[in-house]
């Protein structure tokens, strides 16, 4: 079932990535059928017209290669005008000015960075199926020649038309809901991540332990730590080399906390790990083991090889505790490491 799901998500990020060569592919097919069927009605003007439309989508396919949002404002003027000429040419009732409805709901999808403008484009194209069916009712405009030619056909490029549009328009609003979902997926992932580090921020911990319900909330441990001499780092080997500091201190913290804690960055080079429903001295053990570990860890940045050691502090908290004086005491303690020579954790 995972595997599936993975597939499923891979598909639909590949056809995001590719939607406009799709789109151009799918308009030329769909003109190709279209100037088969009109030849063998014998109507050479339709015929004409639908050759020319894949000439156009295949000049921008296979020799422009150009698979841009102005490909696809051409294809949206393109589409208006077929839809146009051929329903003058055979009437409404084969169902051509569906295409400039679909079209002007999919062109939020097809041209994302147009913004005000699409609305421009999704008026014009409403005004202009009002105006073409007044103009064809008031006028009585009529090709009978062409529309006998066509009669035999009619069910079938109808139901066509609107199996088509219908297609355009939900494929448009199903993988524009997937783009929405993933946006809205980032920003919330950043809003509880600190960008660099990749771990939990402070608004998250927060958060998450002053919403806990009542009845989940359990004894906890708050590890506040940060890196020594950190500022040192960044004056001799430069932010650059700082940054990698803190992301391979990060994730030895993210490796520590594993799936039931929490791993945060404070600030700046202070971190805590938030361990809900852990005795003290077990929470030593796991922070002592940390210290060591990045103290024996050399980290290679730009030819430089740069160690570095972290010193903590341990307060714990019973459910009830308020967690922001817990913090306050990890951070006092964490003071006093620093007092007694740094690269230690005092609980």
């Amino acid at each position: 079932m995972e595997k599936i799901k993975v597939s499923f998500i891979r598909t639909i990020n590949w056809v995001t990535e590719h939607r406009n060569m799709l789109f151009l592919i799918a308009c030329l097919a769909i003109h190709a059928i279209y100037a088969w069927v009109f030849h063998r009605a014998g109507i050479w003007f339709l015929t004409a017209l639908n050759i020319y439309s894949c000439c156009f989508y295949f000049f921008y396919l296979v020799i422009k290669r150009d698979t841009s949002e102005k490909s696809m404002l051409a294809a949206y003027f393109e589409i208006l005008l077929f839809s146009v000429l051929s329903e003058v040419a055979l009437g409404p009732e084969y169902g051509f000015y569906l295409y400039i409805i679909g079209m002007s709901a999919s062109v939020f999808y097809l041209l994302p960075s147009y913004v005000n403008k699409r609305f421009l484009y999704q008026s014009a194209g409403i005004v202009l199926v009002l105006l073409l069916e007044a103009v064809i009712m008031v006028t009585g405009i009529r090709f009978d020649g062409v529309r006998n030619a066509a009669g035999l056909y009619q069910p079938a490029i109808f139901l066509g038309n609107i199996g088509i549009t219908a297609t355009i328009v939900l494929a448009a609003a199903f993988f524009y809901s997937k783009e929405i979902e993933a946006v809205w997926g980032t920003l919330n992932y950043n809003m509880h991540h600190d960008t660099l580090t990749d771990l939990y921020n402070r608004r998250f911990l927060e958060d998450e332990i002053r919403h806990l319900p009542e009845g989940k909330r359990r004894e906890f441990v708050i590890c506040m730590m940060d890196i020594d001499f950190f500022k040192r780092v960044n004056d001799t080997y430069g932010h650059e080399a700082g940054d990698v500091v803190l992301t391979r201190v990060a994730s030895c913290l993210k490796d520590t906390a594993g799936k039931d804690n929490m791993a945060v960055r404070w600030g700046g080079e202070e971190f805590i790990l938030y361990f809900p429903g852990m005795k003290e001295d077990q929470a030593y053990r796991l922070t002592e083991q940390l210290r060591r570990r990045i103290e024996e860890m050399v980290i290679e940045t730009d030819g430089q090889k740069i160690h570095v050691t972290i010193t903590g502090g341990i307060a714990a908290g019973l459910p009830g505790s308020n967690y922001e004086k817990v913090i306050k005491s990890a951070d006092e303690k964490l003071y006093i490491g620093k007092q007694q020579g740094r690269n230690r954790v005092i609980v």
